[in-house]
This record gives C-alpha cells, structure tokens and sequence, in this order.
C-alpha cells in the first residue's frame, strides 16, 4: 500500500493488479500558443476506495464509476517581444535537486527565458488552500505559496551549472513559517559518463510558538523555532559495451527527535508522494517511477523517512539486444538518523527486469526484487527504526511484477 508494507515474521505472500492510462490533448492555435490537457484513468482489479484511488475506481464488479481524474490544465504561450515563454494553470513542475524536493503537478504561473547560455526561471505556486494539516501540505489557517528561482548557465556543451532558491510561506493559525531551500548543480559530459551533481541546504523558522510543518511533533515548541537541513545527490551513466553503468548516491539529513530541541535538522519535500530519485532504479527500498499507484517500497511514499533522513549507494548495469532489453541493481540503504534504534541500517536490495517489444509501441516486461533487512529492521532482540522491540526477526520481502506498457 502507499506508505510502504506491513513487516511481520512469517508473512504472507499478496497480489493486486492495477492499471492506468494517460490522455492528453493539446489545443494549439500557434507555436507560440496552446492549451496543454490532461487527464488520468486509474484502477484496481476488482475496486478499491481511499488513498490514491478516491471515491471508487471503476475496478469493481459492473465497473461504471467515475475515475477520470484532471492532471493538467494550462495555457503555453511566449510573452511577445520577449525571450520569455509563460505557462499558467494547475501543471507540471521538476525541482533542480534531483527530485529530492519535489516533482509535481501544482497551480501556479512559470516564467523561463532564454538569454544566450543563461536560462533563468521564475515560478509561484499556491500549493494548499484547503486547511487541511498534513505536513508540508496545508495547514490549519491560510494557504502555502512556493516561490521558485532557477537559474542555469552551459559553460559549453558538454557543462551545465545551476543555483536555485525556492521560499514555501505557510501561514499556520497566528503564526507564519518560512522554509527557504537553496541550491547548487550540475551536469557534465566527461568522456563515455554523463555525471548530474545536486546540493540543497534549507533553513526557516517560526516566528511565534505553535506546531507546525516545519517542526512537526517532535516535542515542544518552545519560542522561536527553525529548521536546518541538506540534502545531496549524485548520479552516473557510463556507457561500457552494448549499455550503461549507473551508478548513484544520495543523502538527506535527518532529525534526533530530542523534545528538548524543537531546531529541526531533517531535511523537507515540498510534500509526500512527490519526492523521487529515480537514478536508484530500486522497488523494495525506494519508489520506483514505474510504480502506479501501489508503493512496495520499504521507506513508503516520502524520501524524508519519517524526518529520519537517508543515505543510499545505487548500482547497476541496463541495455538492450534486439527487441530485448534489460537491467540489473543493487543498492543499500539506511536511516542518516538511527534516533533510540540499535541500528541504522535498512537494508540491501538486489533487482532485475527483462522486457521484450512486441511491437514499436508496446512492450512487456517481467521484474524481480529481493530485499535483505538490515539490523534497523530486521534484527531479533532490538529496537527497530519503526520504534518497536523485535523478539524475532522480520523475514526479508521480495516481489514479482509483470507490466504491459503501451505508447502512442
């Protein structure tokens, strides 16, 4: 389920079979303007309701239910005169730290202009206004705004370089939080690798007592509080024979949790289910990008890992034969913040997928995943990082999907 598995000694095997289907449909009156729609169908064999799957999913006996959910509606159109091309409407939005802040769908307006080698970006976004309280997703009064700066420069054509500054203001009750996230990356072609580098570091506060986003519940708050926070990534494609090497590693700061010390150190996303990094190419121990709407990672639907943070090394190896293609990963995982558990460790993942093109468009493919639990939550006689004492071992999980994907 969203959220990641139940762990249990002696678990049972399950099954689901979801699937979706994406429709768009541009109306363009010009190159220099169009209307971007699109829309979602998503089910589950035999129905489900609640999460991600809303009021019903049309999957149940005699299906006829309403799924068809709106992902995007905006306009695109260059600012004439200008190098500055606009998108307004509720669409999609890719942050420059590698995914670890957040990729979205949000309303708001974006502003990108080319100016030779420079490539600057303006972006203002509402992204709560229902008063909701989940964390980094709405508060209890007033909306959330994130304003984005991006900027981009091409030393030349093999290096590219960025810095970014994105403010979320959340008005909470009487109080006003601010989080500021900036940041640095890069992208390089070196030979037979393309390397992407990214760093964040964040810093906010508070300005009058209260829970909110920013500290979440652990403990009290006590006056002004803040948060400080980094996160930090690397990914690699080398090509060596007929495929690539990838290789990756990531790391997100983590909280200690102390109720003394209401300064949060862990690192935030824009909010959950929005926060990927795909280079991991991992099922079991982080969200895979081919997943639906179904997570079967271990960490669940949020990089941050319960404000614990992450420190992850990835490896792995894909390419193709004919209509045949394939990849293979590893990857170890482990909390950047153990807090009262005997260990940090999460565990190890080994992966495996092979496909094969049945026609240009549509291709099937079988996948494989083996997850060995590391001592922070498969050791006996210890206390685990979901906080619980283990008297006996957690069998380690593993899973098989097979998917049809088709294109047109």
């Amino acid at each position: 389920q969203n959220g990641g598995f139940k762990l249990e000694d002696g678990a049972r095997t399950d099954k689901y079979i979801e699937q979706r289907a994406r429709l768009q449909y541009i109306a363009k009156a010009s190159d220099d303007l169009k209307l971007i729609t699109h829309f979602e169908l998503d089910s589950r064999f035999g129905g489900s309701t609640g999460g991600k799957y809303q009021t019903s999913d049309a999957g149940a006996l005699d299906a006829d239910q309403v799924t068809l959910e709106t992902k995007n509606v905006y306009l695109d159109f260059k600012i004439p005169s200008t190098p500055i091309r606009a998108t307004v409407g509720l669409q999609p939005f890719n942050d420059a730290f590698g995914g670890l802040y957040g990729n979205f769908d949000a309303t708001g307006a974006v502003f990108k202009g080319n100016f030779g080698a420079l490539t600057a970006t303006y972006g203002y976004f509402t992204v709560n206004n229902t008063g909701t309280t989940a964390p980094m997703t709405g508060s209890n009064d007033g909306a959330q705004d994130l304003n984005v700066l991006d900027a981009k420069f091409a030393i030349n054509k093999d290096i590219t370089v960025g810095a970014s500054y994105y403010m979320l203001l959340d008005k909470v009750g009487e109080a006003t939080v601010t989080n500021n996230t900036v940041g640095l990356n890069a992208t390089a072609k070196v030979g037979p690798a393309t390397i992407m580098a990214n760093y964040g570091l964040q810093f906010g506060k508070q300005n009058t007592p209260g829970t909110s986003a920013l500290t979440g519940s652990n403990g009290p708050v006590l006056g002004a509080t803040g948060t400080t926070a980094m996160a930090a990534s690397v990914a690699a494609k080398i090509a060596v024979g007929p495929g690539k090497i990838n290789v990756a590693a990531l790391y997100l700061s983590g909280d200690n949790n102390d109720a003394n010390d209401p300064h949060s150190k862990a690192w935030k996303s824009i909010g959950t289910n929005v926060n990927y990094f795909t280079p991991a190419n991992m099922w079991l121990l982080t969200r895979n990008v081919a997943t639906i709407n179904t997570s079967t990672s271990i960490i669940g639907i949020d990089l941050t890992n319960g404000s614990k943070g992450l420190l992850g090394a990835f490896a792995g190896y894909e390419g193709a034969a004919g209509k045949v293609f394939y990849n293979g990963n590893i990857g170890y995982a482990k909390a950047a913040m153990k807090r009262n558990a005997n260990s940090s460790s999460i565990g190890t993942e080994l992966n495996a997928t092979v496909g094969y093109k049945i026609y240009s468009n549509l291709s099937a493919q079988v996948t494989a995943a083996y997850l060995i639990l590391g001592d922070g939550y498969g050791k006996e006689n210890a206390v685990l990082l979901d906080g619980t004492t283990q008297l006996k071992s957690y069998d380690n999980p593993y899973m098989g999907a097979i998917a049809l994907n088709y294109a047109f």
